[in-house]
């Protein structure tokens, strides 16, 4: 083989090694819990508020979870910590799981709340790193909804940088949100948590632009009450559930689901595996000030 021709089919099979990758990668959808949604089926997701430890994003990448939600609001605000979980969980994912699964997708709950305005840190939140939604704490008008949803309207998106590309949305007037768009990527998942919120609970739901409804810290009329407005106004309920009630939500009618916190996952585990020790050999924990 002449030595242009080898060069040529080195450069050529280098080339297919580094497509290959990107190709598979274009096949998987961006964001796998609009998918689930939009199919009707239950998204389960994983909350956590360990944005910088990097074996907990590990753990989470390679997790069967559908979705994670990043507290910033009960973590250290910190957009670098943010930046670089995000990056984390599309690296870790691809490069440490095993069984081939969809990557779960990230939605970061805002620090600030609905009451306050929140557009600047959805725009900065979304630009750092490969999120596909915010989560907004504490809604309790559709005033704030509105203002929530605008911020999709005029602003770049996706961690673009600046970039206005087609099917983005921002100034090229097509929504990025879904089920708004049918095709959108892009998520808002509100909460609603006070008296004032349930109050105003449809105005709130029936927002153009909003993806989800969160229940949260209400009694179980209240829960009823918003999963009814969310089926008049197709939006998706999300609650919190756990292994012994998560049917009876699903059969109710709620999708997004959220199964606890990471630590609180972390804490059961250890407790669980240091009384089983302990029970093994006839150990006690020890008692302070006793010998």
């Amino acid at each position: 083989m002449k030595p242009r021709v080898a060069v040529s089919a080195i450069l050529l099979a280098l080339a297919v090694a580094t497509i290959g990758p990107s190709l598979k990668a274009a096949d998987e959808p961006q964001n796998n819990v609009v998918a689930l949604l939009a199919a009707g089926r239950p998204a389960l997701g994983i909350w956590t508020g360990a944005i910088p430890a990097t074996r907990i994003a590990k753990v989470l990448a390679t997790s069967d979870a559908d979705f994670i939600v990043a507290d910033v609001e009960h973590d250290i605000y910190d957009f670098q910590a943010l930046h670089r979980f995000l990056l984390e969980i599309a690296d870790f994912h691809h490069r440490y799981r095993t069984q081939p699964r969809a990557m779960p997708n990230v939605l970061v709950k805002l620090a600030h709340r609905g009451g306050w305005d929140p557009r600047y840190e959805i725009s900065e939140a979304l630009r750092v790193g490969p999120a596909v939604g915010v989560w907004v704490p504490i809604v309790e008008s559709g005033a704030e909804m509105q203002r929530i949803v605008s911020t999709f309207n005029q602003a770049e998106q996706s961690a673009f940088e600046g970039l206005t590309l087609p099917g983005q949305g921002g100034h090229t007037g097509v929504s990025p949100l879904w089920p708004i768009n049918p095709k959108g990527q892009l998520m808002v998942v509100a909460m609603i948590e006070t008296d004032e919120g349930v109050r105003r609970a449809e105005e709130i739901i029936s927002t153009p632009g909003l993806a989800a409804l969160h229940a949260v810290h209400l009694s179980e009329a209240d829960n009823n009450k918003i999963l009814k407005l969310c089926q008049q106004y197709h939006v998706v309920g999300a609650i919190d559930a756990t292994p012994e009630d998560v049917k009876a939500r699903v059969a109710a009618g709620w999708r997004l689901i959220s199964l606890g916190w990471d630590f609180g996952m972390l804490q059961k585990q250890l407790g669980d595996t240091l009384k089983a020790t302990r029970s093994a050999i006839g150990s006690t924990p020890a008692t302070p000030g006793r010998k």
